[in-house]
């Protein structure tokens, strides 16, 4: 899971601070995320940085010149409807303010790195969880001669690719439609479905065994095969799943 985290303060030394938390904690407990991490020095660079960007986290600070971290949350919730925030100031009278922008907390400095790092526990378990229900909601669309159809990603085992056709094959039977696998992977969102050889892609929930040179379904015991070239991926992307269920 790719996690995109912003820091905003006009004190310099409490951004480094707060990026030091977070790449301390990282180390830490070894995750295994893709981190990247945004750092704006007033509201005024926050909005102008994050401008069609998808941040998930936000950590900042209330007293700012310029546009206070109130205000500066207000125009960036705006576009920003699912963004955890997270308010750090030095005064507890902004708490009123700050819980009518949705934020997910609220930290008086100064901020000591064992409470930190509970709450960068529970940020990244709610991102997990919500990442999860997203992934179960999700649908690929087969559009055929006759009908266009829906399908939730979790009904669907593996796409394969026939000369200029390709067929999904799904707990409902196998669809067969025109398109390259090159896109399809494009057009699929999360880290659901990985490529697993040069005409197949695989759904990563629905792999029960990997033996030499094949993958065995679970449900179906069906075999489809695997690649030298995509072997790696397949084993990071099912590794990447272990963790995120824990």
């Amino acid at each position: 899971m790719k996690i995109t985290i912003a820091l905003c303060d006009d004190d310099v030394t409490h951004v480094m601070l707060i990026k030091e938390y977070i790449n301390s904690y990282i180390r830490w407990q070894d995750v295994k995320d893709e981190i990247n991490i945004l750092e704006a020095y007033s509201g005024e660079e926050l909005l102008s940085m994050t401008n069609g960007k998808n941040i998930d986290i936000l950590f900042i600070d209330i007293e700012m010149k310029g546009l206070n971290g109130i205000e500066t949350g207000r125009i960036f919730r705006e576009n920003n409807k699912d963004t955890i925030i997270v308010f750090l100031t030095g005064y507890k009278s902004y708490a009123l303010e700050a819980f009518e922008l949705d934020s997910f907390q609220y930290m008086v400095k100064p901020i000591n790195i064992e409470g930190f790092y509970k709450i960068l526990e529970k940020i990244l378990c709610r991102l997990k969880e919500r990442n999860a229900y997203e992934e179960k909601e999700k649908y690929f669309f087969v559009k055929t001669r006759l009908q266009l159809h829906q399908i939730n990603y979790q009904d669907i085992y593996y796409f394969e690719k026939k000369l200029k056709k390709v067929i999904v094959d799904t707990k409902c039977g196998a669809y067969e439609f025109t398109d390259t696998l090159q896109e399809i992977t494009q057009r699929l969102q999360g880290s659901t479905f990985v490529r697993c050889h040069h005409g197949f892609i695989v759904n990563t929930s629905k792999i029960l065994h990997i033996i030499e040179d094949e993958i065995i379904l679970r449900e179906t015991k069906k075999t489809i095969p695997i690649s030298r070239k995509y072997k790696g991926d397949v084993i990071d992307a099912l590794s990447k799943r272990l963790f995120d269920k824990w």
